[in-house]
């Protein structure tokens, strides 16, 4: 049997700030989504237009916390990770899924210093609590342990 792959890059811009959540396990994670632009081009017409994705990513360990740390809404990042989907009933029994990007190792690619894009913090959010993120910093994931998985 021929082995599969799932397997995700993307560049993007956060879209809103990382939330950093424990399990009950203890181990954290953090949420966050990315907007990733691409450029598609008509060859009929001669013009090209931009199109936006948004894609939700889950990171854990001490990549949730660094991701947390240091980025913001704005700030852009690269991921290589995989893709899990994940389905429930809610409340009123209506069945639901959602896919998300497991973040299994990131590199952040704004300079030093560099103001997220389009981002309306105040300075509190870039004083010493929470410097910018060291320029083009990468890291690794720790191994992901499907029972840390809170669904």
């Amino acid at each position: 049997m021929a082995n599969d792959l799932n397997r995700v890059i993307l560049i993007g811009r956060l879209t809103r700030d990382p939330e950093l959540k424990s399990t009950s396990g203890g181990s954290y994670f953090c949420r966050f989504s990315l907007a990733s632009n691409r450029t598609i081009y008509n060859k009929q017409t001669n013009e090209s237009k931009e199109e936006v994705g948004f894609f939700d990513c889950v990171a854990w360990g001490r990549s949730a916390e660094l991701i947390q740390k240091y980025l913001q809404k704005g700030r852009r990042i690269a991921i290589e990770g995989s893709l899990r989907w994940s389905s429930w009933e809610n409340a009123e029994g209506k069945k639901m899924s959602k896919t998300e990007i497991f973040v299994e190792s990131f590199q952040f690619l704004d300079s030093k210093g560099a103001e997220p894009s389009g981002s309306d913090h105040s300075a509190s959010k870039s004083g010493s609590e929470n410097p910018p993120p060291p320029s083009a910093a990468s890291f690794d994931s720790n191994a992901i342990n499907d029972d840390d998985i809170p669904f």
